[in-house]
């Protein structure tokens, strides 16, 4: 059996969000949220609690594992006020001045990750909560760190599956796709 070419999705990543469509369909519109400072981006998984039935003398008789969490992060340099705008996070900016009202990202939005390597693996998150923590030092500017919270979706579709057509399977974390360019 002849081997596969292993195409790592690692280096320069491009991230997107958008408002996540009805019954937690993925957005149909995404905001590229600009530079991002290297190697920043990450996804983590942290397990969920285990449940246990013990019996007298300790013994294990039963165990469960609860889903866990899943969050990306990210750190954008120098955001745009734009970048603010869009996240709902701040005012529009007049005359070189924005008045950024809260950290917490209002409503649901899906995140994707795009590698940079043609046939490397990304992820499309159709369930997010952001927030934001702003920064600033001397050596690097401003920037923005962006974390989504991924959340398993629950939508249900709206139509139900026919002969021609299944039913869209619209209860997961995310999906992974292949990209289909590289990245410039």
């Amino acid at each position: 059996m002849a081997k596969q070419k292993v195409i790592a999705a690692w280096s320069k990543c491009k991230v997107e969000f958008g408002t996540t469509g009805d019954n937690d369909e993925f957005a149909a519109e995404l905001i590229d949220v600009g530079v991002i400072k290297d190697r920043t981006t990450e996804l983590t998984a942290e397990d969920g609690d285990t449940l246990q039935l013990v019996a007298t003398g300790g013994e294990v008789v039963a165990e469960d594992q609860n889903e866990g969490t899943l969050q990306l992060q990210t750190t954008v340099i120098e955001p745009t006020p734009a970048l603010y705008t869009a996240l709902g996070i701040a005012e529009a900016e007049v005359s070189g001045e924005q008045k950024v009202k809260t950290h917490i990202v209002p409503g649901d939005k899906s995140v994707k990750v795009t590698p940079k390597n043609k046939g490397a693996k990304g992820i499309k998150a159709p369930l997010c909560r952001i927030s934001v923590q702003p920064t600033f030092d001397e050596e690097s500017g401003n920037a923005l760190i962006l974390t989504f919270k991924i959340f398993k979706t629950t939508g249900v579709p709206e139509t139900p599956a026919t002969q021609e057509e299944p039913a869209k399977d619209n209860n997961y974390w995310y999906s992974r796709f292949t990209t289909t360019e590289a990245l410039q």
